[in-house]
């Protein structure tokens, strides 16, 4: 079980880090040849994220080559969200639910080991991780079989993960959304916001997504939708691909559970299909130059997912059920990127025509999806 350890040390409001920090903070719970190394020979890889500052860090090689804990280790320093996620407060985890979650996953032998969960005298949280050798997943990965494979079966294993974590009515979420999405229909600023941009998404404002948020769900629930514990924010950065899996271990690995709670596993599965047509943080365009999963890729995902599924539960669920199930949480995954969007918007004042230009992308395969499954007017 994840347990918050004090450590002695603060950390500045920039998140920066010197390296004696970073040693002591890593010596607390690797404490056998940590402690001893000297801090200005770490190297030390940082990544400044949306709202967490990550770092790789690594030690030499000790004289003679043995060595009895990790040469390099993954250290997470927690940021605070707000903005879009601040409605949702009530349903994601908190830091160290986060942790448990990292470390109920490590048990279960797929995700990385939590080597310790920490606060600090200035009230940060981190985590010190286990290193994974692994690279982001590409949108041509999932053109691989092999590699397609590996990401529906561990999506299937996360979604019916074993945690202490309690579970949410899937409901307040759906009431969560519906309610904001609601406010910003028919919203002048936001109309306003990107004709200054250049770029008119008058139709996406004037939609009603309420209403077929509903008819989406109330689909689900009549196919019998199966749910679990989804990640939601399943963009491709947070899939990792090993470069030299271990015999019989899994090729990949989900990262980032800061939005983790219950949801229709076809959440996550539509999000998915609906990702690789996205690249949110590049600075030439949010919309990917590539073709999107095709039906033959998407029923060969559902497949292998059928499977693990009904290995970890006992269910008898066929590809064809959970193919049903990812037509419908496409539209879900799509409108959870809109109202976030819409609210960064609103708070920011943000006209990037980037990001309106995504958001119109958002809109039309919405409206696509909905009119291809006939689900009414």
């Amino acid at each position: 079980m994840a347990t918050t350890t004090s450590v002695p040390v603060t950390i500045p409001k920039d998140g920066s880090l010197t390296k004696a920090t970073i040693k002591d903070i890593i010596g607390t719970f690797l404490t056998n040849e940590w402690p001893n190394i000297d801090p200005e020979k770490l190297i030390v890889t940082r990544n400044t994220g949306y709202a967490n500052t990550n770092c790789v860090v690594e030690r030499p090689k000790p004289k003679g080559g043995a060595h009895s804990e990790p040469l390099k280790v993954f250290l997470k320093i927690h940021g605070e969200l707000d903005g879009d996620i601040e409605v949702f407060k009530h349903l994601v985890p908190n830091k160290l639910e986060e942790a448990q979650l990292c470390h109920d996953y490590a048990q279960s032998g797929l995700g990385a080991k939590v080597y310790g969960f920490f606060q600090t005298q200035d009230g940060s949280f981190g985590r010190v991780d286990e290193f994974l050798d692994a690279r982001t997943l590409e949108r041509a990965d999932v053109e691989d079989e092999n590699i397609r494979a590996g990401v529906a079966r561990e999506n299937a294993a996360f979604h019916t993960m074993s945690t202490q974590r309690k579970k949410n009515s899937v409901q307040s979420y759906y009431d969560t959304v519906t309610g904001e999405l609601a406010k910003y229909h028919r919203m002048d600023k936001l109309k306003k916001l990107a004709n200054e941009g250049g770029v008119n998404m008058d139709h996406l404002v004037d939609y009603d997504f309420v209403s077929r948020i509903r008819r989406v769900t109330d689909k689900l629930e009549s196919i019998g939708g199966k749910k679990g514990w989804c990640i939601h924010d399943v963009q491709f950065m947070n899939t990792m691909v090993k470069n030299s899996p271990k015999q019989g271990e899994s090729k990949i690995v989900l990262v980032d559970f800061e939005f983790v709670f219950q949801n229709y596993r076809a959440f996550d599965i539509g999000g998915h299909f609906l990702q690789k047509m996205f690249q949110w943080f590049d600075e030439e365009s949010k919309i990917a130059n590539c073709r999107p999963y095709t039906e033959e890729e998407k029923r060969h995902f559902c497949e292998e997912y059928a499977k693990q599924w009904n290995e970890k539960t006992g269910d008898s669920d066929t590809w064809e059920q959970v193919f049903m199930e990812s037509e419908l949480g496409f539209m879900l995954a799509i409108t959870f990127e809109i109202h976030n969007m819409l609210c960064f918007m609103d708070q920011d004042d943000d006209k990037d025509p980037l990001n309106i230009l995504g958001l119109n992308k958002l809109f039309e395969e919405f409206v696509n999806q909905y009119k291809k499954l006939e689900l009414g007017s």
